[in-house]
């Protein structure tokens, strides 16, 4: 598991961070579901949780490949590795969210996941699982 704090301004950047997502298209490597949760948990902590996988992969083919081999053999694992599961009733903002087969940022009824129209929100209805992110 990654220690990770939120800093005192976590809830202003992680707006300012969603916003500048709300429209980028789903990118393998660049805007995917990963790398959209990645980076709003950096924008909340300040540490980007999934740093080896920056820049190691831009298609799925190559994504699950890079997950097998510095990964923990695909993407739920992975995050199971480096953030502490909860209950999905028990996310806050700024936790993650896991839904068919994506990781997605947790804004209270709802979580954005990136697509390829930009970012999409998913109701916690249909979320599978769900994790903490820096805090206690």
């Amino acid at each position: 598991m990654i220690k990770l704090t939120r800093h005192s301004a976590w809830e202003q950047n992680l707006s300012e961070y969603i916003e500048t997502k709300r429209h980028e298209p789903f990118d393998y490597g660049v805007n995917d579901c990963c790398m959209f949760a990645a980076g709003a948990v950096e924008a909340m902590t300040g540490v980007d949780p999934m740093i080896e996988f920056r820049g190691q992969y831009d298609s799925l083919k190559t994504t699950i490949k890079v997950l097998k081999e510095i990964g923990a053999g695909d993407l739920e694992a992975t995050i199971d590795g480096k953030f502490p599961e909860i209950a999905v009733g028990y996310a806050q903002r700024g936790d993650l969210a896991f839904f068919d087969g994506s990781v997605g940022v947790v804004m209270g009824g709802f979580a954005w996941f990136a697509s390829d129209d930009g970012l999409e929100r998913v109701p916690r209805s249909l979320w599978d699982k769900a994790w903490s992110v820096g805090r206690e």
